[in-house]
């Protein structure tokens, strides 16, 4: 029970019998929260058309990279669904899929989505280039 006089922050409210709790709209918002960790996505953003597209992981100087149609562009993870971790299809460039991999829990996701990041090099498609990738062109860093 709690007896005392102080200023209870946004989020905790005291029950008729005493005890601290959290607000209605915390609790939601915590329930939410660990429902996004348990249903997670791994993705890819794969090209949609032939042509350039902006390169983050290229060596200094260059920009953009030649993709063909299917080739992977970026590899990802959200807790929340594509249309909120991307509103209105925004995925960083343009001519781009969001491609489902594998879902699971975010811990499951991470692992894969660092698999999928750090084994990209031996795809046929990198392979091919006449520039090795350490990681796929949308990906700045291995996370």
């Amino acid at each position: 029970m709690y007896n005392e006089e102080k200023e209870l922050p946004p989020g905790i409210i005291q029950t008729p019998e005493g005890d601290l709790v959290l607000s209605p709209e915390r609790q939601a918002k915590l329930d939410r929260e660990l429902q996004e960790i348990d249903n997670a996505i791994q993705y890819a953003l794969v090209a949609i058309v032939d042509g350039l597209y902006p390169c983050l992981s290229c060596p200094s100087g260059q920009k953009t990279i030649f993709l063909k149609k299917g080739n992977v562009w970026k590899y990802g993870i959200t807790r929340k669904g594509e249309a909120e971790r991307y509103p209105g299809g925004n995925y960083g460039a343009d001519a781009l899929l969001f491609l489902p991999q594998f879902t699971g829990t975010y811990s499951e996701c991470l692992k894969m989505e660092k698999t999928m990041i750090y084994n990209y090099p031996f795809l046929p498609e990198a392979r091919d280039r006449e520039i090795v990738l350490l990681r796929p062109p949308g990906n700045r860093y291995d996370s």
